[in-house]
């Protein structure tokens, strides 16, 4: 009996074996090695093409610098040194969605035209109940979906999601973000992804031009070998490395995308999109948000966030455009709370509660969404959430991935903000 069927003496057991296998070329994406059974199983029938993308703002989106509530007298009174003047905004006040109230950060054009077509919906005051001022704590109760008996042992909403209507191992991709929550404690095993060039068997340097016939005699001998968890994960590992190698090379497309860190892990959906995958949610995002100090206004390093996220989401939007899929796509853009409406000592703001979460797509209901803010809202310490995040998840759930009943995957009733309608 060989070393992957049992343990040896020397405590090297077929565990240890399988996560040197993955490991080699980042299969360890594939999750905890008890459930890789479950990524050799053949995928469920796809219910519908559209597909959702999460982009995650890491750290807590100052969004009243974002979306600026130029209307509003306190906005200016709280922040002497940060606010925007509207003279260096970019105004909404056209299409068929235009206010005068609101304006965009200037680093954002793309985003702004996008709203002025109709295809962005900026949904305000989003947060959950008794709001946690810990990045920790906040980013669990987004990921698992739950306020309540909130526990880190908690299954995440995607894990969830997945399990149900996309139990394949591509069912739901994570991209540059780890083993995010959000994915944890299902049985599907949706793939944790570093970046697609990178999911490869690295070769044995001393025998690179070897490196190709020895990864097929391993294939040829994974075919003849009885099946077995382990046999089964190995040969998916093979697969899953051709069709990301395919969708790598066969992709094509006229968009030049920056040398930025969104960029590229927004190029990774469009490739897989392009491949057709049968992926259902992609869930990615970038850091850098908890501006404290030095946040900046028209320019500095909040401008330079703003416009990271700008151009990435053009760059990704302009692909899937000529792809003909902007139908089929809604981008989300969200992030663990925003910041104080007042600025403080060190040219920054302080962790907050409420924000706003952007949502585009080619059958996107453009415009304001959620409750209006007002100006005692924005004379307050804190923007007071009045839109529960799970009504916009559940939403695009039901509305766009077409899940007959998401309190299936949000099963706690939450307080207030019954419900948002953001798709035509």
């Amino acid at each position: 009996m060989s070393t992957l069927d049992s343990d040896d003496s020397r405590g090297f057991s077929r565990r240890d074996a399988m996560r040197t296998a993955l490991g080699a070329f980042g299969l360890g994406a594939l999750g905890p090695i008890d459930r890789l059974a479950a990524a050799v199983a053949p995928p469920a029938p796809v219910p519908t093409d559209n597909f959702l993308v999460v982009v995650e703002l890491d750290g807590g989106n100052d969004s009243l610098n974002m979306l600026v509530p130029q209307g509003l007298p306190s906005y200016a009174t709280q922040r002497p040194n940060l606010a925007l003047p509207a003279q260096n905004t970019l105004a909404l006040d056209s299409g068929a969605f235009a206010t005068d109230r609101y304006r965009m950060h200037p680093s954002m054009p793309f985003l702004a035209q996008l709203y002025r077509d109709g295809e962005l919906a900026v949904v305000q005051k989003v947060g959950y109940p008794q709001a946690n001022g810990s990045h920790e704590q906040s980013k669990l109760v987004w990921a698992t979906g739950q306020r309540e008996g909130l526990l880190s042992a908690a299954s995440g909403w995607i894990g969830r999601y997945a399990d149900l209507e996309a139990p394949s191992t591509l069912g739901a991709v994570s991209i540059g973000r780890g083993r995010h929550h959000s994915f944890t404690g299902g049985a599907s095993n949706p793939l944790n992804l570093g970046s697609m060039s990178r999911f490869r068997f690295e070769p044995d340097w001393a025998s690179q031009p070897n490196h190709r016939r020895r990864l097929e005699i391993v294939r040829e001998m994974l075919e003849v070998r009885g099946r077995s968890v382990t046999r089964d994960a190995l040969q998916v590992g093979h697969a899953l490395t051709d069709r990301m190698e395919a969708a790598v090379s066969d992709y094509v497309s006229i968009v030049s995308y920056r040398n930025r860190t969104l960029s590229r892990l927004l190029q990774d959906v469009a490739r897989m999109v392009h491949a057709s995958f049968e992926t259902r949610i992609y869930y990615t995002g970038f850091g850098g948000f908890d501006t404290h100090a030095g946040q900046g206004g028209v320019s500095g390093a909040h401008a330079g966030l703003m416009q990271t996220l700008d151009e990435g989401i053009e760059d990704l939007v302009t692909d899937l455009k000529a792809l003909g899929v902007w139908d089929q796509a809604v981008i989300v853009v969200m992030s663990e709370f925003g910041r104080r409406c007042f600025e403080n000592g060190s040219g920054g703001t302080d962790h907050g509660e409420a924000g706003c979460v952007l949502v585009m797509g080619g059958n996107v209901r453009g415009g304001l969404h959620g409750p209006e803010l007002t100006d005692s809202d924005l004379a307050a310490d804190n923007l007071a959430y009045g839109l529960d995040f799970r009504a916009v998840y559940s939403n695009l759930l039901e509305g766009h991935l077409g899940m007959s009943d998401p309190s299936r995957v949000f099963g706690e009733a939450w307080e207030i903000g019954d419900t948002v309608d953001l798709l035509l």
